[in-house]
């Protein structure tokens, strides 16, 4: 075994204390530089989604315009009913769709207002109808009402024959080539805020 003299006991003392110093570094200082940038990293992220939250806020008012614009060539297409009140409307749809029986030559029986239902915004508006007539007025009724505005939307139609009535000299039973329709009829108008 070899003894080191003052000179080099000195530099291996020096050696390992810069050993040692770059260990201590490695094991805390690199950790934490590394903690550092990630934090960095994390700021500049979140620096970008701050200015993207800014330019989509600036474009708020814009947006705002184009959803009012949009709503109001909605309403100007005359789809909804513009009745203040699910009530009122269900009175206009009931009123309106007897006025087109009666016009299209048939004889409304019955009518009666349906519960109104929530939709995505819109309150549907509902009545069902019973009346009697020939096929012609039928035909006609179903082209009114698809072509009114506001849009109505037939959802369930029941046709049957009307009944034969007897004729009291003969006792026969005629033919009238009438039919009794059953339907429901809705429309919608825009949910009151």
């Amino acid at each position: 075994m070899q003894t080191l003299n003052n000179t080099q006991q000195r530099w291996l003392a020096l050696s390992l204390l810069f050993g040692i110093i770059i260990g201590i570094s490695a094991l805390i200082i690199v950790p934490w530089l590394n903690h550092l940038s990630a934090i960095n990293d994390d700021i500049e992220e979140q620096a970008f989604r701050i200015k993207r939250y800014q330019r989509v806020i600036a474009s708020r008012e814009e947006v705002l315009l184009d959803v009012e614009q949009g709503r109001k060539e909605i309403n100007s297409l005359g789809y909804f009913s513009t009745q203040e009140s699910a009530s009122l409307a269900a009175a206009e749809l009931q009123n309106s769709i007897k006025s087109m029986a009666v016009d299209a030559g048939g004889e409304l029986s019955s009518s009666q207002v349906l519960p109104n239902k929530e939709q995505e915004g819109l309150v549907r508006i509902a009545v069902k109808v019973k009346l009697t007539g020939d096929m012609e007025m039928l035909r006609a009724l179903l082209y009114e009402i698809e072509t009114k505005k506001p849009l109505l939307i037939i959802e369930n139609v029941t046709v049957i024959p009307a009944p034969k009535k007897r004729n009291r000299k003969t006792r026969k039973t005629e033919e009238r080539g009438n039919v009794v329709v059953t339907l429901e009829v809705s429309s919608y108008m825009r949910k009151q805020m």
